[in-house]
Formats: C-alpha cells, sequence, structure tokens
C-alpha cells in the first residue's frame, strides 16, 4: 500500500469510470497535507530533466504547434502559466513575442526563485490552498496549464478561479494526462498524488464554471512512443513534425478506447493525454 499519497484508497465507480475526480473536494488539514506532500516534490525529484529529456522538448514542440501558434495571433496582453517550474516551457514563446507580459503560478519557493532570476520584470506568484490566484477579476488574457492539474487539489475551484480572472474572450489551454495513471494505492513512478483527468470530467466540469470548449480536444502526447524509442533508435533520427504526424495519428486511432481506470491489457491501449482549448 501506498502510505505517501493523500487519493481514497476506496475506489468507487465514479473514480474508475473518470465521473469523479479524487482528491477534488478537500479541505483543513487533508489539503494541507495534500500540498505538503506535493510542495517540492517535482524540484526534490529532479527538474533538470526537463531542459534535457527529449520527451520534454517534444511536448514543448507540441505546444508550439497546438497552442503559441494561436496565442501568437490574438493581441497582445498577459498570458499566465499555472505551475511553470522553472519556466522552460515559456521562455521560447517569451523571446519571440516579448510584447505580452508574463505571469507565474508556482507552489515550490525554490521554483519562484528561479523563474524571478530567468524572467526579470514578470509576475511571480504563490497560489492560496484555497486556490486563489492573487489577480484581479478579468485581468488575464489567456492561461496556460501544461501537465501540471494532474498534481493539484480541488482543480474544480482552480478551474472557477481561472475563469474568474479571464478577460471576456480569454483562453485557456490546457494539456493533461487522461487516466489515473495507474493503481495509486500501490507505490508507481510517480511523486505522490498524481492522478490523471478524464475528458469527460474536464470539459463537463470546465462548462460548469462558464469556461466553453473552443473545439474537440485533442489527443496527443502518447507515452508509450516515448518508451519505444528510448529503448531503441533514440529519438535523434526522428524529425519533430514526423514525430507529431505519428503521435497525433496513433493518439487519435487510440482515443476510441479511452479509458479512466486501466486495469486490463486492452484497456491501456487508450490515448495518454489531450489538449484542450477553452474560452470565456
Amino acid at each position: 500500500m501506498n502510505t505517501r499519497t493523500s487519493l481514497p484508497q476506496d475506489i468507487t465507480d465514479d473514480f474508475r469510470s473518470g465521473r469523479a475526480l479524487a482528491g477534488d473536494n478537500l479541505s483543513g488539514e487533508a489539503l494541507a497535507l495534500w500540498y505538503a506532500q506535493k510542495k517540492e516534490a517535482y524540484f526534490e525529484e529532479g527538474a533538470d530533466s526537463g531542459a534535457t529529456d527529449p520527451w520534454y522538448a517534444y511536448m514543448r514542440y507540441v505546444n508550439g504547434r497546438l497552442v503559441f501558434h494561436h496565442v501568437a495571433q490574438r493581441r497582445p496582453g498577459t498570458i499566465l502559466f499555472l505551475g511553470a517550474a522553472d519556466g522552460i516551457e515559456a521562455a521560447d514563446f517569451h523571446r519571440r513575442h516579448p510584447e505580452w507580459r508574463l505571469a507565474f503560478i508556482e507552489s515550490s519557493d525554490s521554483f519562484r526563485t528561479a523563474l524571478s532570476k530567468r524572467f526579470p520584470g514578470a509576475e511571480v506568484r504563490e497560489p492560496g490552498l484555497d486556490g486563489r490566484m492573487p489577480f484581479a477579476d478579468g485581468s488575464v488574457d489567456v492561461v496556460c496549464a501544461f501537465s501540471v492539474l494532474h498534481h493539484i487539489a480541488n482543480v474544480t475551484d482552480v478551474l472557477r478561479e481561472t475563469a474568474r480572472i479571464l478577460t471576456p474572450g480569454g483562453a485557456v489551454f490546457v494539456r493533461e494526462p487522461c487516466s489515473s495513471m495507474g493503481d495509486w494505492r500501490r507505490v508507481r513512478s510517480a511523486t505522490p498524488n498524481e492522478r490523471g483527468i478524464s475528458r469527460h470530467w474536464m470539459l463537463t466540469s470546465a462548462a460548469a464554471v462558464g469556461l466553453r470548449s473552443a473545439g474537440r480536444p485533442v489527443p496527443v502526447v502518447f507515452e508509450p512512443i516515448n518508451k519505444m524509442l528510448v529503448r531503441t533508435i533514440g529519438f535523434r533520427p526522428i524529425p519533430m513534425p514526423l514525430l507529431y504526424v505519428v503521435d497525433r495519428l496513433i493518439s487519435r486511432v487510440l482515443s476510441v478506447n479511452d479509458h479512466y481506470w486501466r486495469d486490463t491489457p486492452l484497456k491501456k491501449l487508450g490515448p495518454s493525454s489531450y489538449l484542450f482549448t477553452f474560452q470565456k
């Protein structure tokens, strides 16, 4: 049994199906414990790999194709990155589009220090345990959350806050794993409270707080491709555009077999992540 997690030991049918999200209604001591377990976990487990791991580089390529290409066509304003770690996901966009004002929300003290050094003049804020974001109503034009919401508690509250701080017509881009990421009751190769977010739950929960889906969610970033390349020829022989085409094709085909709790070999043949675009 994994005793380091705040995720529930009783796996209900709603959790198995992805209709409910574990850790979405915490308060008091339970909420404080979740963040005590999580606060520095990613930093301590080797966040530098984000700069050197070719799969992370591919994910940034996906962001460029599916997110920043569209952001660059909007009138410049404020772009907020949630859980930005050391800011590597924002660096290329900032270099290409310095006219956009950068803002970050990051729970790790270590990463907030790194962000302030890397992006002088950017707003770098710490989130509240209650999910509150220290920004005024309607003050942010674009919000990006790349593989961050599956780490945090009370995602509904974060989505509600995101809708509050967005300008009318503002956009939200979310990329998250869509399965439970294994049986969290057992020790996994993950930080303590990670669990993916089902496509159904994300769409219904975003709609409930006033964020409408702007197009179909895009299945992308099929994790077994990473494992296969690492074990065989590596990433160097594969151009990013070709990898992107192959990934999009495989992910789309497998999206018809999308299960949240993947406890059989057949259920494991499903998409790894979705990228969502929402508008206020």
